[in-house]
């Protein structure tokens, strides 16, 4: 289920608002999370390896900043690998958010190229103030770096 609400482009900086399923069947929609706290959108698959790598950074990195970031996983994951998701999430005990997008409906919206890993970072008032396609090691301290600056300045 995808819902999108308002006209967005590409080069807006504001962030569209979507729901998607989590992997508990449960929908997700953006807009109730908006402007409480910072919120890092990774777009991922279970067979990308740099995803993997990125999302296990990407849980410490929520672990030590929950009180005021949310972390969103959007698997791109077609429906035949749902299960995979679900396997590969449990196991790692990741404790973000997982969702399902695999139409790549809201990936498309965001990251046209569908290249992933590929992340975005918006601040309470909705603006996406960072994104990066791939991963390299390191690239977590860029992401640190840009949620702690958020913090200070309260967006």
């Amino acid at each position: 289920m995808l819902i999108l609400t308002g006209s967005w482009m590409m080069n807006a900086r504001s962030v569209p608002d979507f729901s998607l399923k989590r992997i508990d069947g449960s929908t997700f929609k953006l807009g109730d999370h908006m402007g409480k706290k910072v919120i890092v959108i990774d777009f991922w698959a279970t067979w990308c390896k740099p995803c993997k790598k990125l999302l296990k950074k990407l849980n410490r990195i929520y672990l030590d900043y929950k009180d005021y970031i949310e972390v969103l996983a959007i698997s791109t994951d077609d429906s035949s690998a749902i299960s995979k998701v679900e396997s590969y999430i449990k196991g790692k005990r990741f404790s973000f958010t997982v969702l399902l997008d695999p139409d790549s409906t809201v990936t498309r919206i965001f990251n046209p190229s569908l290249k992933i890993p590929f992340t975005v970072i918006v601040d309470k008032e909705g603006d996406i103030v960072y994104s990066h396609t791939g991963y390299v090691p390191g690239q977590e301290k860029e992401i640190i770096k840009k949620i702690e600056k958020l913090i200070h300045e309260g967006k």
